[in-house]
């Protein structure tokens, strides 16, 4: 990898005569002490310390390796916007070396508790990630904005990224028209929850698919794990004239029901959960793209908690001044 190509656009806010050490070199450090388990900067500049030898093949390191103050300062006035995109550029040229048919893409919110404001539960900072659940790969994240949601959030983030060939899954709160038109023009497809903030649509499919599931190609996958067993069966209706509230959805095929049946210490619940996609798959591939999608709570924000402790961080951000030093 040439940390110099992916990190070399990223600006250097410092003043020349006060550097000691360069800033991709910083950077590199940084990424791969995050990596290998590091949760602040003094773990970081440990890290350094401890690998100089490995860094150094193939870092400059014209003065060492940084102190954690020098990290905790980069990061704090870095162009984050920038940083982001380098870290698009990266995902991305590791996704092209990987073989790959039909990349699925979650998307999905997480709140980092330990920021939010005493009495304030929705104060926290909230952020939206873009998941790829075949590699365990993080393509990009945007920060919901303070006086907004993740409905604004979500488009942006779906801007910022290639989804050429690929399939994007979010929750019912991206369950929109435009952002179902973006996704496609942008050359994708998409497998949206449909839930009863789209009151209309949701009530018109959840009728007629509950009346005529009987009717339609059906496929069953049972579980067992965390003391429970789930039995999931999926329905897929491409019939989709008598749907008036979809019309101007023009590139749907495919409407998706999962009915669910979980047993949990002899106590038995259902669910039945409904989907929108522009792919003409079968019950069998939906059923297994409707699981993959939570991959991204399983096998991201789980260990963003558990591994990172992420919801135990509580650093905030100063007002942003012009930094002197």
């Amino acid at each position: 990898m040439d940390f110099d190509k992916f990190f070399g656009e990223v600006p250097d806010f410092r003043l020349n005569r006060r550097k000691k050490h360069r800033l991709v070199d910083i950077l590199a450090i940084s990424v791969c002490a995050v990596v290998c388990g590091a949760n602040d900067f003094e773990e970081i500049a440990t890290y350094g310390r401890q690998k100089i030898g490995f860094l150094g093949s193939f870092l400059a390191l014209p003065n060492g390796i940084p102190s954690h103050d020098t990290f905790n300062r980069v990061f704090r006035f870095l162009d984050k916007e920038r940083f982001s995109e380098s870290l698009h550029r990266w995902s991305k040229q590791i996704l092209s070396c990987l073989e790959k048919e039909l990349t699925h893409i979650s998307v999905d919110g997480k709140v980092l508790c330990g920021t939010a404001k005493a009495g304030h539960k929705k104060s926290g900072i909230c952020l939206v990630s873009a998941w790829v659940a075949e590699h365990r790969l993080v393509l990009g994240q945007a920060k919901v904005d303070s006086k907004s949601n993740e409905k604004t959030a979500i488009p942006e983030l779906l801007g910022s990224l290639d989804l050429s060939d690929s399939l994007v899954s979010i929750d019912a709160i991206a369950c929109r028209q435009k952002n179902a038109d973006l996704i496609v023009n942008k050359g994708g497809n998409y497998l949206l929850a449909l839930k009863g903030n789209n009151k209309q649509i949701h009530e018109q499919v959840r009728e007629r698919m509950q009346r005529i599931c009987s009717q339609l190609p059906c496929s069953e996958h049972i579980d067992f794990g965390s003391g429970r067993i789930e039995t999931r069966t999926c329905h897929v209706e491409n019939n989709l004239a008598l749907y008036d509230g979809l019309a101007g959805w023009s590139h749907l095929k495919s409407i998706v029901m999962v009915e669910s049946k979980r047993e949990i210490d002899g106590k038995i619940t259902t669910e039945s959960r409904f989907y929108l996609s522009s792919l003409a798959l079968g019950p069998k591939e939906f059923n297994s793209l409707v699981r993959r999608h939570w991959s991204i709570e399983n096998c991201l924000h789980w260990q963003l908690d558990v591994t990172f402790a992420e919801d135990r961080q509580r650093t905030r951000s100063a007002r942003q001044r012009k930094y002197q030093k």
